[in-house]
């Protein structure tokens, strides 16, 4: 196949996004979201659990649950 040249590849690419734009994949998004929670995790649930604020809402515990639900499905 013929090279295609930056400026072509980037009049396809924005002619795609123009194409999508009211598209959302809810279950991609949550996929992410999950998988940078799993990665940072400490880093989420640390603060979380020495916010006052937040402890009152029980959100580590809660997030804790999410990511114990996720697990198992994976």
């Amino acid at each position: 196949m013929p090279a295609i040249s930056d400026q072509d590849m980037n009049a396809y690419l924005a002619e795609q996004s123009r194409m999508h734009m009211n598209e959302f994949n809810t279950m991609s998004a949550l996929s992410e979201i999950f998988s940078y929670v799993g990665k940072y995790s400490e880093e989420i649930l640390g603060p979380l659990d020495h916010d006052d604020q937040c402890g009152k809402q029980k959100l580590a515990y809660k997030l804790e649950q999410v990511i114990t639900l996720m697990s198992l499905d994976s």
